[in-house]
């Protein structure tokens, strides 16, 4: 049997954008994160927000936006935002935090979500 302490080097954080969504498209986009197998402890936080600080919160700061709740599958730990519908001001920055309070350890990554234009469409009637 072996001991390790658990710190902020044992979280694995990922934020995965499956494609560059177009505007007036829905859009959903999820936080991951990875723990040491057979941790006990869940997160005592899980947010996904627009600054470093974890202070504008995406639900709470974007009419459009929505949080599922946080999932659990084994040691992954997951939550999904979803844009409905995507604005050319949602291409952003976007953090995803974690803490586990009790064990003193919280961690964090970041992404960067694009938005693309439709083509206009043009009709000429003669």
């Amino acid at each position: 049997l072996s001991v390790i302490d658990f710190t902020d080097d044992n979280i694995m954080i990922n934020i995965d954008f499956p494609s560059i969504p177009t505007a007036g498209d829905e859009f959903s986009f999820t936080c991951t994160v990875t723990v040491p197998e057979r941790l006990v402890y869940v997160p005592t936080g899980f947010t996904i927000s627009y600054d470093f600080s974890g202070n504008m919160i995406v639900a709470d700061n974007n009419p459009n936006a929505t949080n599922s709740s946080v999932m659990r599958n084994g040691n992954v730990f997951s939550r999904d935002i979803s844009l409905n519908p995507v604005k050319t001001s949602d291409a952003t920055e976007y953090f995803c935090e974690v803490a586990f309070g009790d064990l003193g350890a919280d961690n964090d990554n970041n992404g960067m979500l694009s938005v693309t234009i439709s083509s206009p469409i043009m009709s000429l009637v003669l």
